[in-house]
């Protein structure tokens, strides 16, 4: 009952999330009814979001965490103390919302990157070019194989 909001999307949670929302389950009880109303709600809310915009506000909850709670507070009370036309201005002037859940990192040099391996998933267009020589992989051990020579199309075949 209390975790109902979440289930439609609860088979696709990692099992770490479902302990988080069980763990909170447990103290649904002891809320008030106020408490459990706006929780039931918050739940309703955070299921229908996608999993990229979870992702985004787990971001955000995060970067909101660095500041210190005094200093949350304050913030939070001057902008509520903003006109409706200051606060449009003051979202205009704010930074744009990543594209994606997290910021790309800065492009490494290319001495510094580390070719990425050929393994029996990658495709004909992945393969790195040049002369990389990735040795072939006994399936059973796991360990490099000797490179098998060829035998020449002159040698009779036993």
């Amino acid at each position: 009952m209390t975790l109902k909001p979440l289930a439609p999307t609860w088979e696709s949670l990692e099992p770490a999330r479902k302990r988080k929302w069980l763990s909170l389950a447990t103290t649904y009880p002891r809320l008030t009814a106020v408490e459990q109303e706006k929780m039931q709600s918050r739940m309703a809310e955070w299921a229908a979001l996608s999993p990229r915009e979870r992702a985004v506000a787990r971001l955000n909850f995060a970067e909101t965490k660095k500041v210190p709670p005094a200093d949350r507070a304050a913030n939070w009370d001057a902008y509520q103390a903003l006109s409706p036309e200051d606060r449009q201005k003051l979202a205009a002037k704010a930074r744009p919302a990543p594209v994606g859940a997290a910021i790309a990192p800065k492009q490494s040099t290319p001495d510094k990157v580390t070719p990425v391996p050929v393994t029996r998933h990658t495709s004909a267009n992945d393969k790195p070019k040049g002369s990389v020589v990735s040795p072939s992989i006994d399936r059973k051990t796991l360990l490099p194989q000797a490179p098998k020579t060829v035998k020449a199309a002159s040698e009779p075949v036993n």
